[in-house]
């Protein structure tokens, strides 16, 4: 296949990957506004450091808690899509982008921590969320880690209005040694060479940048491995990668790094008396199966859900089950902790 034909086919599918990312924004805010009759504020949170978190709330005209998202590497407010639709009328609903994604400002290298995220979360708590309302946490591979940051930094505010949390195909530590689900050999390689391709990568960040359709094309076979399990739709697999592609390669590495020394299992002690639950695919390549188990066993209270043939994206791959759960969640922990 000539270059011209590669270059070609590579702009339609990022197209195709933005323009369904696009679509499925504009119908999902549409059907927000019809279930709670208040259309959606858009609203910015800057934090202490600068950085402008963008912000999205779909109010509750009578809302007994707030449910606020925190999505993973890579992505940013819109993969809650298929959450956003089903939750809607449960109570006031908050997502932002992380530092650095969708269309939040990035800040310096240095601060693509999760200790920083944990305290984005708080600033965007503090902002978003009218006093005494409860809040529902829930959050998505990095969002899950950027939860527990936020517990361990901030006990104060957690204990005051954190009544739920949602810990989603995440980890609290130990992914210095992931083998991405690959087997013998190769899979002992490849925290080696994870770090030295993305090294690679950060120091040629600005030409890949550059070139946004030939980093979408190179980067789909990636996200089909990875963030996805057996039967996983197209579309998804093509909205999930445009948002990955979307995002910088010098944050993309730059919080890489940062989840190699990530370590916040003591954290999980702040969350024993917060209504929690867990859940991960089986087959999830990023946050396996072992590292939820191991929140799950530190606590013994949480809900804990695995769902077979399911990978790392679980709110696309099994999406009824998982706003089943969440919906759940919401009711039990508002039950536990009414409205001040």
């Amino acid at each position: 296949m000539n270059k011209g034909r590669k270059a070609a086919l590579a702009g339609l599918a990022l197209g195709l990957a933005i323009g369904t990312a696009r679509r499925v924004r504009t119908g999902r805010a549409k059907t927000a506004q019809a279930r709670t009759g208040v259309p959606a504020r858009r609203t910015t949170v800057t934090t202490d450091d600068g950085v402008r978190l963008a912000v999205e709330i779909d109010d509750h005209p009578d809302p007994r808690c707030a449910v606020v998202f925190a999505h993973g590497w890579l992505m940013n407010r819109h993969c809650w899509e298929l959450q956003r639709e089903a939750l809607a009328g449960l109570g006031t609903l908050v997502f932002y982008d992380q530092r650095g994604h969708g269309d939040s400002s990035a800040g310096a290298v240095e601060s693509y921590t999760i200790d920083r995220l944990g305290d984005d979360l708080a600033a965007v708590i503090e902002a978003a969320v009218p006093e005494g309302l409860p809040v529902v946490v829930v959050g998505h591979s990095m969002g899950g880690m950027t939860i527990m940051a936020f517990a361990d930094r901030h006990p104060g505010l957690a204990e005051s209005r954190v009544a739920g949390a949602a810990l989603l195909s995440t980890s609290s530590g130990g992914l210095d040694t992931s083998t991405f689900g690959l087997p013998g050999p190769l899979g002992r390689l490849a925290p080696r060479v994870t770090t030295s391709v993305f090294e690679n990568m950060m120091a040629r960040a600005a030409v890949i940048d550059a070139r946004p359709r030939l980093k979408g094309w190179t980067n789909l076979p990636v996200t089909r491995y990875v963030a996805f399990g057996k039967g996983a739709r197209r579309r998804h697999i093509r909205v999930v990668n445009a948002m990955a592609t979307a995002t910088p390669t010098e944050v993309m590495v730059g919080f890489f790094r940062d989840f190699r020394v990530h370590d916040k299992h003591a954290a999980l002690k702040a969350l024993e008396t917060v209504r929690t639950l867990v859940m991960v695919g089986e087959r999830d390549r990023l946050t396996p199966l072992a590292h939820s188990r191991r929140i799950a066993e530190a606590l013994p209270a949480a809900r804990f859900v695995r769902m077979p043939g399911t990978g790392h994206m679980i709110g696309y791959e099994r999406p009824d089950l998982v706003n089943r759960e969440l919906a759940a969640l919401i009711m039990r922990a508002v039950a536990d902790r009414p409205v001040a």
